[in-house]
């Protein structure tokens, strides 16, 4: 039976700084080339533990910068960029929607609430 639930929030690496991606362990590489496809996350939950897990941190920690992009899974063009610099995440709407201007998050409760009122007014609109 197919489930028709679709997920909620998308994230794909925009940009990273590919003449050190060779410096990279194998596992980094392989992160950096999932993320480099569209991944899913089927709640702000899921999207949020992973972004604190210890494998994204141990990427984060090479210190390689990398520019992701946060998209609604039902609204592609909905979109703001991911930079995670020094613990501090910062997302930017970097389209201009009005849903979120720039909110820099240093705690996970920061990141959930930031990212529910981003969705919550970008689906009421």
């Amino acid at each position: 039976m197919v489930n028709p639930v679709l997920p909620l929030i998308t994230l794909v690496i925009k940009s990273i700084d590919t003449d050190r991606f060779d410096g990279l362990n194998e596992d980094n590489k392989s992160l950096v080339n999932t993320l480099s496809m569209l991944c899913s996350f089927m709640s702000i939950d899921d999207f949020v533990s992973f972004i604190y897990s210890p494998k994204f941190v141990n990427l984060i920690n090479t210190e390689i910068p990398v520019k992701f992009e946060i998209g609604l899974y039902t609204q592609h063009e909905i979109i703001l960029e991911m930079i995670v610099e020094n613990n501090l995440i910062t997302l930017t709407d970097c389209r201009n929607q009005n849903y979120l201007q720039v909110a820099e998050c240093s705690r996970k409760e920061d990141l959930f609430s930031s990212l529910n009122t981003w969705i919550s007014l970008a689906l009421k609109s």
